[in-house]
C-alpha cells in the first residue's frame, strides 16, 4: 500500500530511519518509502505512477531546502514496486569516507570513481536496479533492470543490494570488507549490519539507538528537520 505522500509523513520517516545521519554521526542512511512506484511487470510508467513520483520528489525538494544548508541531502536512488528507495547523505562526510583506501580500492574494482560522488551514486543506483529480483528503475539515469521480472513483489520486496552498499552507508571498513569477502556468512552478530568486529559495533549500535530516540522525541515536540540538524551541531 502506498504511504501518504505529504511533508509530515515523509519527515517522520526520515527521522525514524536517518537520525544518525541528521546528527552527523553517520555519513548516510537508506530507507524505503512504501508505495507502487513501478509496475510489477516493468511496463511503461502509468499516469498514476508518474503523479506519485512527482509528488514524492516535490516533498523531498521541500525537505532539501531545509537540510541542504546543514550539509544534508535527500534523493531517490531507485523506484520499485514496493516503494521508493530514499538515500539521505552528507556529501562532504561521505566523500571523505569513500576516499579512504579501504573503501576506494574495493569500490574501484566494481567500477566506482570515488573522486566523483555524483557518478558513484548513479553507478550505485544502477547496480541496485540490476540486483533486483523485481521490476525496478534507476531514478538517477532512468536505467531499467536488465533482469527478468518474474518474481512477485509485495510489501516484503525481495530486491537485493550489491555487497558494497555498506560503504555507502558508512559502516566500519573492516566489517564491510569481511562481509564482501565472506559473502555475508560467518558474522558474529547482526544489527544495523552484519558484524565481524563485535566490540566496535555494539558501541555504535547504542549510539544509533540513543540518537534516534532523542531526535524522535524532540521531533514529536514540534521541531522541524532543520531544527533537528541544528540541535545536533
Amino acid at each position: 500500500m502506498t504511504r501518504t505522500i505529504d511533508i509530515p509523513t515523509f519527515q517522520a520517516a526520515v527521522v525514524r530511519n536517518c537520525s544518525p545521519t541528521l546528527a552527523g554521526i553517520k555519513p548516510a542512511s537508506l530507507f524505503t518509502y512504501p508505495g507502487v512506484y513501478v509496475d510489477q511487470d516493468g511496463s511503461s510508467v502509468t499516469a498514476a505512477i508518474e503523479d506519485r513520483r512527482a509528488r514524492l520528489l516535490n516533498v523531498i525538494a521541500r525537505c532539501n531546502r531545509e537540510l541542504n544548508p546543514f550539509g544534508i541531502h535527500l534523493s531517490v536512488l531507485v523506484w520499485r514496486p514496493c516503494g521508493a528507495l530514499v538515500y539521505a547523505y552528507r556529501p562532504n562526510s561521505l566523500a571523505t569516507y569513500l576516499a579512504d583506501p579501504r573503501a576506494k580500492t574495493a569500490l574501484a574494482k566494481e567500477g566506482y570513481d570515488t573522486g566523483n560522488l555524483s557518478a558513484c551514486l548513479v553507478h550505485l543506483a544502477s547496480r541496485i536496479t540490476l540486483a533486483s529480483n523485481n521490476a525496478a528503475e534507476c531514478a538517477c539515469g532512468q536505467t531499467r533492470c536488465a533482469l527478468d521480472h518474474q518474481a512477485h513483489c509485495d510489501n516484503g520486496c525481495t530486491c537485493e543490494f550489491p555487497h558494497e552498499i555498506g560503504y555507502f552507508l558508512g559502516y566500519p571498513y573492516d566489517d564491510v570488507y569481511e562481509f564482501i569477502a565472506q559473502r555475508g556468512e560467518n558474522y558474529k552478530i547482526f544489527g544495523a549490519w552484519k558484524v565481524y568486529n563485535v566490540e566496535q559495533a555494539l558501541a555504535t549500535f547504542d549510539a544509533y539507538r540513543a540518537c534516534t530516540q532523542h531526535l524522535t522525541f524532540i521531533y514529536q515536540q514540534g521541531c522541524s528537520l532543520a531544527q533537528l540538524a541544528q540541535a545536533t551541531r
